[in-house]
């Protein structure tokens, strides 16, 4: 019988250790710990998900559009985007309000105006914007973070994106190119032209003496006239007749007169944009800047805003006008 039940316990001794291998539970282990790890990381990523979206605003964004006021336009040349919001809440700012990425162009100014309406308030930014290099400028969506207050979930509300052509030439480049060619052929035919009649009337002159005597020429009779009084217009006077000529009319010839006297003082050449005279201006003069933005506003803004944008010319060039007759005054004193 001793025999007989060592027998057996030598048989059953290689099914026990192949019945309890040590390498399983290892990893259930380890698997169980990733678990766990993985269950708090789920959980940390919902809370702080929940608090972010518990910060945004409530609002119930009705209308989030943008547009621009050109398809095409020139390197270096400007254009208009027109961001319109319209909320169903009475609100004073829309901070909330995220603009997309500006690619291959960017911003000059902006200006936000909100108008309260029975159903909610209209923000409505208008923004001048300067096309880069050829090619194309594009304006991604913008967008608001909040939480729709008619569902109450947490949304993003997108506009559309703007693709504007940028092509051809920057604007005069070429046609001051033509003209500076011109005229410089022109100015070397003009000399060769004067040179030689230069010379032959040298070559009469002497031919002429040589054949005869000339008289003796009476004294000469000198007349003293008055000298003729120019008549200059100041700066002020012309920018006072235009302001005048604008605030009678509001026409369109009136307005580009008085654009054209507001980029001369600031410097700028005749025929040059807003980016030229701002860039002739520099950091001098910010009444001048205020009244040449609103000249641009009155002029290429939207129509149903170009009435109020010509009252905010008229004041920004009265302001202009006052600063420097003030400073005028200064230096005769």
């Amino acid at each position: 019988m001793a025999r007989i039940a060592a027998l057996v316990g030598r048989l059953r001794r290689p099914f026990a250790f192949a019945a309890a291998p040590q390498a399983p539970r290892r990893r259930s282990r380890f698997a169980r710990a990733v678990g766990r790890w993985g269950f708090a990381a789920l959980l940390f990523g919902l809370l702080a998900a929940t608090a972010g979206a518990q910060s945004y605003p409530k609002l119930h964004v009705v209308a989030l559009a943008q547009r621009a006021d050109r398809a095409t336009v020139e390197p270096g040349g400007v254009f208009h985007v027109t961001i319109h919001v319209k909320v169903a809440q009475r609100r004073e700012r829309i901070d909330e309000l995220i603009l997309g990425s500006f690619e291959n162009c960017e911003i000059i100014s902006n200006e936000t105006v909100h108008t309260a309406a029975p159903d909610g308030t209209d923000f409505v930014e208008r923004l001048t914007v300067q096309a880069l290099a050829p090619g194309s400028a594009t304006i991604s969506p913008a967008y608001i973070d909040a939480i729709d207050s008619a569902l109450g979930k947490p949304m993003r509300f997108s506009s559309n994106a703007i693709r504007v052509e940028v092509s051809g030439a920057p604007p005069l480049a070429g046609f001051f190119e033509t003209f500076e060619a011109t005229a410089r052929r022109l100015l070397l035919a003009l000399a060769i032209v004067a040179s030689v009649f230069a010379a032959l009337f040298v070559l009469v002159v002497l031919f002429v003496r040589r054949r005869r005597r000339p008289a003796t020429p009476p004294p000469p009779i000198v007349t003293v006239s008055p000298p003729a009084v120019s008549v200059a217009v100041a700066p002020s006077d012309r920018l006072a007749r235009s302001l005048e000529a604008y605030r009678s009319e509001r026409s369109p010839a009136a307005l580009a007169d008085l654009r054209a006297v507001l980029f001369a003082a600031a410097g700028a050449a005749v025929g040059a944009t807003l980016v030229d005279a701002m860039r002739a201006l520099g950091p001098r003069e910010p009444n001048l800047r205020r009244a040449m933005l609103a000249a641009e506003n009155a002029a290429f803004g939207p129509t149903a805003e170009r009435a109020g944008a010509g009252d905010d010319l008229i004041a920004a060039v009265q302001a202009y006008a006052r600063e420097q007759a003030a400073k005028q005054g200064a230096w005769t004193r």
